[in-house]
């Protein structure tokens, strides 16, 4: 049997365990999901092993808070087994990769505008906390050539954060559970496990989740709006990039090391985010629904995809 484009290969039956596999477009969503899945954790342990070492002693002789190797060297255990699992999709169903939310004919444009539409957003956040009294910052005390290394070594791992995480949650799965769902039934799904993997993090709190499975919903709004990954990986690792460095927040509960500023939590949890940092914040929640109105009102796909999704 020719593997190539054998999980597009449907047939009928009036077996009724066969149709709960099969269908007439192939084999269903669901389990092309699961084998996704399957590929993707035996890659992650095998990729875990591998790096173990270099994992233990990052970690052994790291300072109090993540330092830039550590976050990226998690991502890459996350984006080499995701890339892996993701070819192994795209052979079993006979496209290109790209076909995974990566074909954007002007994705450096797009990359670059969610760039900036996430620092105008983290912004925009920390200046209604710092304004309402809820959140004080400081200098964060590098050198000048500290800051500078540290901006470009958190930008390098913040764009992998962004990368990594939207091309994990939101390539293959969201276009595979759409078949299955619909648009947003898989978004609502892949945001609730976006939301799950953060529940692990220190720290989190209940409306630190809801924050997040809304961001999670957020990126999925820029992938309708635009038609791929490009505008939602920018914004996602800005959104890391203004966190981790240029405002020195908590992320999840954790904090970074080489940070421009450090800002801290003050008064109510529930407008400060407390410990969790400003993501589990009030505030935070009005600006991502304002965020997905200002998406859906000003974002569209290019003229290319427009017409490749109408033939």
């Amino acid at each position: 049997m020719r593997l190539r484009g054998c999980l597009n290969r449907g047939r009928l039956s009036e077996r009724l365990l066969a149709r709960l596999f099969v269908g007439r477009g192939g084999v269903r969503a669901g389990w092309r999901a699961a084998l996704f899945l399957l590929a993707l954790a035996v890659q992650l342990v095998l990729v875990a092993i591998a790096l173990h070492a270099a994992f233990h002693a990052l970690a052994a002789h790291r300072p109090v808070g993540l330092t830039p190797a550590l976050v990226g060297l998690n991502e890459v255990v996350l984006l080499l087994p995701t890339l892996g699992a993701s070819a192994l999709m795209a052979f079993l169903e006979d496209v290109r990769l790209t076909e995974y939310g990566l074909m954007e004919p002007r994705k450096w444009a797009r990359l670059g505008a969610g760039f900036v539409a996430g620092l105008v957003a983290l912004g925009a956040l920390m200046l209604s906390l710092s304004a309402g009294g809820f959140a004080t910052g400081q200098g964060g005390g590098l050198s000048p050539g500290a800051e500078i290394r540290y901006a470009l070594e958190w930008l390098g791992v913040s764009l992998l954060i962004g990368v990594s995480e939207e091309f994990a949650l939101r390539g293959y799965l969201l276009v595979v559970l759409t078949r299955g769902a619909g648009f947003w039934g898989a978004a609502g799904l892949t945001s609730l496990v976006f939301g799950a993997l953060h529940g692990m993090n220190h720290g989190e709190t209940p409306l630190g989740l809801i924050d997040t499975v809304g961001a999670g919903l957020l990126f999925c709004v820029f992938i309708r709006c635009t038609g791929s990954l490009w505008f939602a990986i920018g914004f996602h690792g800005a959104w890391d990039y203004a966190e981790n460095f240029l405002f020195g927040t908590a992320d999840s509960g954790n904090r970074c090391v080489g940070t421009l500023l450090t800002f801290a939590p003050h008064g109510n949890v529930y407008f400060s985010g407390g410990v969790t940092g400003p993501e589990g914040s009030v505030f935070c929640t009005a600006i991502l629904l304002l965020a997905a109105l200002l998406a859906s009102r000003f974002l569209r796909p290019t003229a290319f995809l427009a017409v490749s999704r109408a033939s």
